[in-house]
């Protein structure tokens, strides 16, 4: 949460960008794929505003969702808040001059009067207060209640409270929360960020940061480069590889030795999370035709193909679905989870242990 421990220009950026937007009032989007530090970003702007006086938060966390079909009312609760009269719990309570509420969410009406107290009540108490949604796209998975409505409500009841969300499905994200012109639209002023991945030199110079950190020396910055590289520029996956050269140093091997071991070690990692990634994705859209699609575009790489090409490709395969049309429909979702990327009416996987987990990928 300290901005100090905070590392590369695109991560410094963001939180400057979203506290700017959020002191401004207004509402604020983070995207960026997962593991990219989205989390830590929105938890140093949580600190900053804490140090401000009047300023308060409340941050909830969805990321352990991911993959669920549905959630319930019952998985909404604080994780996280500045403002001592709140606190965190699965039945979370709220005091308030001699007055106490506790959202047991036993009913979707107790519930949405519940969460409605609390926010009265951060509004009441801070100068500016934000709420915080983490992964919030799994709120559209979110039962019986279109949540959209209470926060509909906060952005035109209460000026002093700004909404940040984050999402690492990004075109999920934005979808949900700006569904169209027809239905109640919060977001009208709201800023969207993208969260950059480290370059190369960034991932370079943050691992030889921490390996001094530690008291090692390690000089071939070429090695280090490639594992930057090969782990697609992920902050979450770098910081891995890092602590795992760290780890065989301390059992008595080399940097030498250390740094293509650990290398190893964390592309089977991140090869295990991207596929975990692809398996809580199929959860909610059932097709085994979106793996054929990432697998077809995988091993296409480096080339990027056109929809009526992938169709064909899928055919081959025996896979295709029944008119050509229909392959968009499946780009389309897959852009908007992050998977492909498109420019121009082509398709490609820019991740390349993603490329991997999909070639590799058994669905289950």
């Amino acid at each position: 949460m300290e901005e100090e421990c905070l590392w590369g220009e695109g991560h410094k950026k963001a939180v400057e960008s979203v506290l700017s937007a959020v002191l401004r009032g207004n509402t604020t989007v983070l995207l960026g794929p997962r593991r990219v530090g989205k989390t830590s970003v929105v938890s140093v702007v949580a600190e900053k505003l804490r140090r401000r006086r009047g300023h308060h938060y409340v941050y909830f966390n969805f990321s352990r969702f991911i993959g669920s079909k549905a959630i319930s009312i019952a998985d909404i609760e604080p994780k996280r808040t500045s403002l001592k009269m709140i606190t965190t719990s699965k039945s979370y309570a709220i005091s308030f001059r001699g007055i106490s509420v506790e959202v047991r969410k036993t009913s979707i009406g107790e519930f949405s009067r519940d969460f409605s107290a609390l926010v009265r009540v951060l509004s009441q108490n801070a100068k500016l207060g934000v709420l915080i949604f983490d992964e919030a796209q799994v709120l559209a998975r979110l039962k019986n209640i279109d949540f959209r409505g209470l926060l509909q409500e906060i952005t035109d009841s209460y000026p002093n409270i700004s909404l940040v969300f984050t999402g690492s499905m990004p075109g999920m994200l934005v979808e949900y929360l700006n569904p169209g012109a027809e239905k109640p639209n919060f977001m009208r002023s709201a800023e969207v960020f993208t969260l950059p991945r480290w370059n190369a030199r960034e991932g370079r110079d943050y691992l030889l940061a921490g390996f001094k950190s530690y008291g090692m020396a390690v000089t071939n910055e070429l090695e280090l480069l490639r594992a930057v590289e090969e782990l697609g520029g992920v902050p979450g996956f770098v910081s891995h590889y890092g602590l795992t050269v760290v780890n065989f140093v301390r059992d008595g091997k080399s940097p030498e030795e250390a740094l293509p071991l650990a290398l190893e070690e964390s592309r089977k990692y991140a090869l295990e999370e991207w596929k975990k990634d692809i398996k809580a994705f199929l959860n909610v859209y059932h097709s085994g035709i979106y793996i054929g699609v990432l697998r077809v575009l995988a091993e296409a790489y480096p080339s990027a193909l056109r929809g009526a090409e992938i169709y064909r490709r899928l055919q081959s395969l025996n896979i295709a679905p029944t008119r050509v049309q229909h392959v968009y429909k499946y780009l389309e979702t897959l852009v908007k989870a992050g998977f492909v990327r498109s420019s121009e009416g082509m398709y490609w996987i820019e991740d390349p242990l993603l490329r991997e987990a999909a070639k590799k990928f058994t669905p289950p």
